[in-house]
C-alpha cells in the first residue's frame, strides 16, 4: 500500500456508513480529506455525482489517490472501504483478530453484520422516507426505524452474552470492526429517542466506545459539516 497516498472521503455529517469510515480512518491513523455531499439537498443525486462517482447515489465515497500521480482507486460501500484499510494497513489497529484465530473472525464479523447487514439498510433516511410516504405517516416511519433497531440491537446483545468474551468492547479488549459498525448504528437509533435499557450490554459497550478519541472524532455532531445547531462543543 501506497503509505503517502490521500484519502478523500464524500461524507455527509449524518450518514452513519460514513461515520464508521472516520472511526476506522482515525484508529489507523489515516488522514482524511473532506468533500461533503448534502444528502438534504439531494447532492447525491446529481448526474456529476453519479457519473464520476458513485452510480448509487450514496455516500460515503473514497477516492485513493497514489502519491506518484497514478490511476485513482474509488470505493463506494462502507464495508469494502472498510476491509480495503484494514487489509492495506493490517498492522495499524486491526479490525479483525489475526487469521490464526479463525473462529474469532467468524465472531466478529457475524456481529458486524447484524448491524451492517440486518439493521443498518432498513434504518437508512431512504428506506424509512418510502415507509413514512405510503401513507404519508411520520408515526409509521418511527414505529418501523425502532422495531428495525429493537430487532437488531437484540440479536446483538444475545450474541454479546453467548460469546462471554467479558471485555470492555464487543469482542474482548480490543476495539473490532464489530465496534466501528455498532456505535454509529447506535446514535442513529438515539437520533430516534430509543432508550437503550432492553439491551444493557450493547449500552455499556457502546458508552465505553464513545470515550476514545476515533469515536469522538467521527462523532455526528462535530463533522466539518455538522449543523452548528447540533453541535457539541465538548466531548
Amino acid at each position: 500500500m501506497d503509505a503517502e497516498a490521500t484519502f478523500h472521503l464524500y461524507s455527509y455529517y449524518c450518514s452513519s456508513c460514513c461515520q464508521r469510515i472516520i472511526i476506522a480512518a482515525h484508529l489507523k491513523g489515516i488522514p482524511l480529506e473532506f468533500s461533503y455531499i448534502d444528502l438534504g439537498q439531494k447532492e447525491h443525486r446529481t448526474d456529476e455525482y453519479k457519473t464520476m462517482l458513485n452510480p448509487s447515489a450514496s455516500v460515503p465515497t473514497l477516492v485513493i489517490t497514489p502519491h506518484n500521480g497514478g490511476e485513482k482507486t474509488i470505493i463506494r460501500q462502507s464495508m469494502t472501504i472498510l476491509e480495503y484499510l484494514d487489509e492495506s494497513f493490517p498492522n495499524r489497529a486491526p479490525l479483525l483478530p489475526s487469521v490464526s484465530a479463525m473462529l474469532d473472525r467468524v465472531q466478529v464479523r457475524d456481529l458486524a453484520n447484524i448491524i451492517a447487514i440486518d439493521t443498518q439498510p432498513t434504518t437508512n433516511s431512504r428506506i424509512a422516507q418510502r415507509v413514512k410516504a405510503i401513507r404519508g405517516s411520520l408515526d409509521d416511519q418511527v414505529a418501523f426505524v425502532k422495531q428495525a433497531f429493537t430487532d437488531g440491537f437484540q440479536a446483538y446483545e444475545n450474541l454479546l452474552v453467548k460469546q462471554a468474551q467479558g471485555g470492555s468492547y464487543s469482542f474482548g479488549n480490543t476495539v473490532s470492526l464489530a465496534d466501528v459498525v455498532l456505535v454509529p448504528a447506535v446514535d442513529q437509533a438515539l437520533m430516534y429517542r430509543m432508550d437503550l435499557d432492553f439491551v444493557p450490554n450493547v449500552k455499556r459497550v457502546y458508552f465505553a466506545l464513545k470515550g476514545l478519541e476515533a469515536f469522538k472524532a467521527a462523532d455526528w455532531r462535530n463533522q466539518g459539516d455538522t449543523p452548528e445547531k447540533f453541535r457539541v462543543k465538548d466531548f
